[in-house]
């Protein structure tokens, strides 16, 4: 007879998901009331004698505390029930015990999440004809576009890349002023696009830059066509567009939900998840992404222009699923 595990909110919470898991007829066996108050109970396939032989040894048996450690810094950092269920599983069939346990679970979760590839920026000569790497940056207002795009921008400027801005935000009042007022400390220049011909236009002159870079406005469904008339446009000269979804690690799942449907038409190729020093909870966004099968390109975990912008990994997934925050 196998024996499941079943975590609630309180006893209540926890019968009620042990029955739509495994059937009303489930035989409780055993609860068991963790630290933060929640309830954990066991339960088994209904064969009552089998049921009353094993009591006794699941009253009896002792987790390793390395598993308990796991369960509680991935609650508190914002995970799922259903995905601190999955890695102690995962843990528990790998062998390790105590700190190894932390380890275990550690490498199981940076690896749930995919990693975009890097975007290709290369330095071109000053004769190159292929097109430079165009990268626009697409979400709500206020999720951190701007400062994303100065931070990618700041980090080109300090390996020698030649750098193009493009602003398509006409609608948030001084966003352009913003823009321009940080690529100015880089001496980047930045042009003004209204629609997808100006955007063209634009980024053709930008032939010399080894990258370009779109800001765009919060939600706008001319944006959307305007980005889509670029694609067509760089895929005509051989090249594409990158675009990249802005995602706040201390939005809700309501709004993160939202965002990915607001934002289909983009045809986002990548995330960039920012604002991960305003949340308590950082694993939260990073299992949404995972549930999608989106792929994640940066992550941005403060305002500064030159060191809170860094590369995804699956070792800074780990962190912050495991310590919430990126070491």
């Amino acid at each position: 007879m196998q024996i499941h595990r079943v975590r609630g909110r309180d006893l209540r919470d926890a019968l009620q998901r042990a029955g739509l898991q495994y059937g009303k007829d489930a035989l409780l066996l055993s609860h068991e009331t963790m630290p933060d108050g929640g309830v954990t109970v066991a339960v088994a396939d209904p064969d009552r004698a089998t049921a009353v032989r094993l009591l006794g040894a699941v009253r009896s048996e002792r987790r390793d505390p390395g598993l308990d450690d796991i369960e509680r810094v991935m609650q508190r950092n914002g995970c799922s029930t259903e995905l601190i269920e999955a890695t102690l599983a995962q843990v528990q069939r790998s062998g390790a015990r105590g700190s190894y346990a932390l380890d275990a679970a550690a490498a199981v979760l940076g690896r749930s999440v995919q990693v975009a590839p890097s975007p290709k920026i290369h330095k071109r000569g000053a004769a190159a004809l292929a097109q430079p790497c165009v990268i626009a940056f697409v979400g709500a207002t206020g999720v951190g576009k701007t400062t994303t795009l100065a931070k990618l921008a700041a980090r080109l400027v300090r390996v020698g890349r030649r750098v193009g801005i493009v602003s398509m935000d006409t609608l948030r009042p001084g966003a352009i002023e913003q823009l321009r007022a940080l690529a100015a400390d880089l001496e980047v220049r930045v042009e003004v696009a209204r629609d997808g011909v100006e955007l063209a236009r634009i980024v053709a002159a930008f032939a010399g830059c080894d990258c370009v870079l779109i800001d765009t406005t919060g939600r706008s469904p001319h944006d959307a066509q305007a980005l889509d008339q670029l694609a067509r446009v760089l895929t005509g000269a051989g090249s594409a567009l990158e675009t990249y979804l802005v995602v706040p690690a201390s939005a809700s799942q309501a709004a993160i939900d939202d965002a990915r449907a607001g934002f289909a038409s983009a045809r986002p190729t990548a995330w960039v998840i920012t604002k991960l020093d305003e949340t308590r909870e950082p694993a939260a966004v990073l299992e949404s992404a995972s549930h999608c099968g989106a792929r994640i390109a940066f992550l941005c975990d403060g305002p500064s222009i030159q060191e809170h912008l860094h590369r995804a990994d699956a070792e800074r997934f780990a962190d912050l699923f495991m310590r919430g925050r990126i070491a």
